[in-house]
């Protein structure tokens, strides 16, 4: 990577069955990081030391110990031994983390291998010392996602309980810098919450559906408009096993569940003849 200066100015349903297989778990008290921000493309003529990616442990009461922790696509880096990232904390990792912190102001580790974000879009992965999932995000340049791309603004998850692989639940960061790099200022917000609503297109077919407590123990609710036609709730662990299938009548809006599931990260998908909504879910 290079390390190059920039010019800068400051200026109700039904049970079918379940299977019960249980997540890959994860030391006790910890919950699943989310990726919440990504800097893709910032406006550098050819630099990528102002690309970061930024991470947030979305418990209110447990740490996340991520010694171990790696990327697995996207970029190349590993947590160092023995670092915790503390209930609510965010962690970012950047392509040059001198230079990111003496623009930005906070601290951040660097990726190592030589290796960027791509400008076109690309998945990346999160994986435990152990090598399971612990977050994963397919973002891109298209016209489905917010124009991040040498725009001078990061993509911000409005939402951290909400599916980031859906280019609906992100947009364009709110918080203007004071930075000023090819004429651009830099919008961005590492190492805080955004404040924000989602403008990514969605698509019409999408169920609005809200599920809550969400990090759970195990007991939570789905509160969703009236389905129009029969569907299928499937848990997923992060593993891609099903754990557990219901199906859910015409006319639900809610469903109560109280699943015995392992600590770690859930995908709940609720499957239409027409279309399916995924969901997060963390079971602390």
């Amino acid at each position: 990577m290079k390390r190059l200066l920039l010019s800068i100015t400051f200026l109700s349903f039904l049970f079918i069955g379940s299977k019960h297989v249980d997540a890959q778990p994860l030391p006790p008290g910890n919950t699943m990081p989310v990726i919440t921000e990504i800097m893709y493309n910032p406006p550098e003529g050819g630099n990528d030391t102002l690309e970061f990616i930024e991470i947030l442990n979305p418990s209110l009461t447990a740490a996340i110990n991520m010694g171990g922790y790696y990327f697995s696509s996207g970029v190349e880096y590993t947590f160092p031994a023995g670092f915790v990232l503390g209930s609510g904390e965010h962690v970012l990792v950047s392509g040059d983390s001198v230079i990111f912190e003496e623009w930005y102001g906070v601290e951040a580790f660097e990726w190592t291998g030589g290796t960027a974000l791509s400008n076109d879009g690309e998945g990346l992965t999160l994986r435990t010392a152990a090598g399971a999932i612990a977050d994963t995000v397919f973002f891109d340049d298209t016209n489905a996602w917010a124009d991040a791309d040498a725009t001078g603004y990061s993509l911000v998850l409005c939402d951290p309980s909400a599916d980031n692989n859906l280019p609906s639940n992100w947009t364009l960061s709110e918080n203007a810098t004071g930075l000023i790099v090819n004429a651009l200022e830099i919008y961005a917000d590492p190492g805080q919450l955004s404040t924000c609503t989602a403008t990514g297109i969605s698509d019409d077919n999408v169920i609005t559906t809200l599920v809550y407590p969400n990090p759970s123990n195990g007991e939570f609710r789905l509160q969703m408009e009236a389905l129009t036609e029969t569907a299928r709730l499937n848990i997923y662990n992060n593993a891609g096993q099903v754990v557990a299938t219901r199906s859910l009548a015409e006319g639900t809006t809610s469903v109560t569940l109280s699943e015995t599931l392992a600590a770690g990260y859930y995908t709940l998908a609720i499957e239409r003849s027409d279309a399916t909504e995924r969901i997060k879910l963390i079971i602390e």
